[in-house]
């Protein structure tokens, strides 16, 4: 019996996905990173006035009903590299942007990733 035993990364973005083969007893440990792209979905667990986003999900905007235990989808409006002190208001558009965004700070905080409620369309 043989195991690889890799330390996988940790973090916001990062997970790992390991299988052990029932027949020879091998363990194999896959570990992942996620990509981000603009207007994609996420999902989300709003509570008060934060959202939890789940960083490693993708959905369908579009996606009815909103898969449990989430009950939101978050749609992704940017993802930019990280300045200094990113945080949501980073991810305003404009001058004047009103537009409540919710931000993560991904890649050990090199990569600002920036959504918002998915309104549709």
């Amino acid at each position: 019996m043989s195991a690889i035993n890799t330390a996988c990364p940790t973090g916001y973005g990062k997970s790992y996905w390991s299988y052990r083969s029932a027949t020879t007893g091998d363990s194999t440990k896959l570990c992942v990173t996620r990509v981000y792209h603009a207007n994609y979905c996420i999902l989300g667990q709003p509570s008060g006035d934060s959202i939890s986003l789940a960083l490693m999900t993708a959905v369908a905007c579009r996606r009815e009903p909103v898969p449990v235990p989430y009950n939101q989808i978050m749609h992704i409006t940017g993802v930019y590299r990280a300045p200094a002190g990113a945080d949501a208001n980073t991810c305003r558009r404009a001058a004047g942007d009103q537009t409540r965004y919710w931000a993560a700070l991904v890649d050990d905080g090199a990569t600002l990733l920036c959504t918002t409620i998915y309104q549709g369309g």
